[in-house]
């Protein structure tokens, strides 16, 4: 039960944190207008938040040698590998937000 509650916040707030950078990202480009700034800033952030693709293959690379050497056998529902998927993708916008907001303040 207490793993539910873990991942129903991380949900929470993967999801507040998804709706917060999509918003911020239309109020920052209606405020700059699309200017060159605001696209080097984004783009940077964007080769930032890429990072976790690279996070996401040394984990599955971690498992997959852990699985291989200790000889068990793990097995994952659809729904958990779905939540785990959720789980990643708001982990990259977190990374994205957080890298915007520190950018925009840089540069």
């Amino acid at each position: 039960m207490n793993d539910q509650i873990i991942i129903l916040l991380f949900l929470l707030i993967g999801t507040a944190a998804t709706l917060f950078l999509y918003i911020w990202k239309a109020k920052k480009h209606m405020e700059y207008r699309g200017d060159e700034r605001w696209e080097a800033v984004q783009n940077k952030a964007n080769r930032t938040a890429n990072c976790s693709h690279y996070i996401l293959l040394l984990l599955l690379a971690v498992v997959d040698m852990v699985t291989l050497h200790s000889h068990v056998q793990m097995t994952f529902t659809l729904n958990r590998v779905m939540t785990i998927a959720v789980l990643y993708v708001a982990f990259r916008n977190i990374l994205e937000l957080s890298a915007l907001l520190y950018y925009d303040r840089r540069l």
